[in-house]
């Protein structure tokens, strides 16, 4: 059974690692960035606009939105490869309160990756503020139940922010409230007794199904459970250890030293590999968990990504080349293993070549995090620096 469709990949030449030009890459990016914002934001790039029913008006959120913007901005800023125009703190209460006025989906949605919980979280983080705090424990909260239990719009998702929140306060009613989501989501965590192992179903866009990547599924769940896993009791613990494990073998599909794990369970009919379905997210959504035994299965997702080359889509930490290199470097980090490094920097130099052509073919950039050249700026700050910080938005905000 083929792992990956080789149609959604290219066979490039890896180009050789070239940091110089890996610098000129992020100050070009960043110096039009910076000079084509108004008013804190962008406008969507076609190829967002056209995921989000044409719409055209700059959106706010993290997962495509001025947020994740900002954040790598950030970053390469604290580089000192750029200069922010004003105080972040400030730069980000305008981004919340541009999407307060006009919410992205239409309506004001706790999600992490494309309502407010992030925004919130963020302005928090850069200036603290009682009222905005408030309002994020109350979107936490909130958001406990919702059906979809996915990381996207569901309590997997804000419970990035209650631990983001904890781990810069230290406060116990963030603890709280991440335990809080946790005892809701372990709730809906069933065993399925044919295949002995456990699963969420996901009550998403009108269907009810098993999702079993990073972006929708069973693995994003996991990535909260296990960043968090210090504020969870001793049996929770365990459980979380043991039903890891336990799905990740059950869930895999090998060849040889090659390994993948469908979008979808008992649907092999469409084999992706990348973070949102894939390999490369069960790799970046288990780098808290350690499980040296889960490692050689994890390795041999890596050899498929290294395998199965760039992707046809171009850049993008959700379903691009860039982020199927994060996934690399996060392999190159759990091992130490110069091959992993040296993958990674192929896949940089590969994303910089499609990201250029990309701008030349639309004249414009894709500024967003997860879909466009915004995370491909971050991957390269990991490249440069020659280890992973973790996933944009997820691991670390800036």
């Amino acid at each position: 059974m083929p792992l990956h469709d080789p149609a959604r990949h290219v066979q490039l030449t890896p180009a050789a690692w070239d940091p110089e030009r890996a610098r000129r890459w992020l100050q070009r990016w960043s110096g039009a960035a910076l000079e084509q914002q108004n008013n804190y934001t962008w406008p969507l790039h076609p190829r967002d606009a056209a995921d989000c029913e044409g719409a055209v008006r700059p959106m706010h959120c993290m997962y495509f939105g001025a947020l994740g913007v900002w954040l790598a901005l950030a970053r390469l800023a604290a580089a000192k490869l750029c200069t922010l125009p004003a105080p972040l703190a400030d730069i980000l209460r305008a981004t919340l309160a541009g999407y307060q006025r006009a919410p992205d989906t239409d309506e004001d949605v706790p999600s992490w990756f494309l309502g407010e919980s992030a925004l919130l979280t963020a302005c928090c983080l850069a200036r603290p503020e009682p009222a905005l705090a408030e309002r994020l424990m109350a979107a936490i909260r909130s958001n406990r139940d919702n059906p979809t239990r996915e990381a996207l719009w569901g309590a997997p998702g804000t419970m990035h922010a209650a631990l983001c929140m904890y781990e810069s306060t230290g406060e116990p009613r963030w603890a709280d409230a991440f335990r809080d989501s946790a005892e809701a989501l372990w709730a809906t965590w069933s065993h399925d007794e044919a295949r002995d192992v456990w699963l969420w179903q996901q009550d998403l866009y009108g269907s009810r199904v098993h999702y079993l990547g990073a972006g929708h599924g069973w693995v994003g769940n996991l990535h909260p459970l296990w960043r968090g896993q210090a504020l969870l009791d001793p049996q929770q613990r365990a459980q979380l250890r043991e039903r890891t494990l336990q799905g990740l073998e059950s869930f895999a599909l090998r060849d040889g030293d090659l390994a993948n794990w469908p979008p979808v369970l008992d649907d092999t009919t469409k084999m992706l590999v990348q973070w949102c379905h894939g390999a490369p997210g069960f790799i970046t959504s288990l780098r808290h968990a350690g499980l040296p035994e889960a490692l050689p299965l994890l390795l041999a997702g890596a050899e498929l990504i290294v395998r199965a080359g760039p992707l046809t889509k171009g850049v993008g930490l959700c379903h691009g080349t860039d982020g199927n290199g994060a996934a690399l470097l996060e392999i190159h980090r759990r091992t130490g293993a110069p091959r992993w490094l040296e993958h990674a920097r192929a896949f940089a130099m590969w994303s910089i070549e499609q990201s250029e052509a990309e701008h030349a073919r639309h004249g414009q950039w894709r500024h967003s995090l997860w879909t466009g050249d915004a995370g491909l700026a971050c991957f390269l700050l990991d490249c440069l620096a020659g280890t992973s910080r973790g996933m944009p938005g997820l691991d670390v905000l800036w």
